[in-house]
């Protein structure tokens, strides 16, 4: 993803921020994890993280859209 990219995606909706976010970020947990930490690497943990990663990212975009539109 290059900044373009990135500012295209938070221009957008938190949606189709998180649409795009979702699509790249398992990759890049899973590649940071092989290179950094090849001694605790785990498909599996690299998986629990990205997916603890987008869950926490989901929702603090939920709250703050919830805190904007009220």
């Amino acid at each position: 993803m290059t900044f373009s990219d990135f500012a295209k995606a938070t221009a957008a909706t938190p949606a189709a921020f998180l649409d795009r976010l979702a699509a790249i970020l398992s990759g890049a947990v899973d590649e940071a994890m092989r290179k950094t930490l090849p001694d605790v690497y785990t498909p599996e943990k690299a998986k629990e993280l990205a997916d603890g990663i987008f869950r926490r990212l989901r929702q603090l975009c939920t709250d703050k859209a919830t805190a904007v539109t009220l």
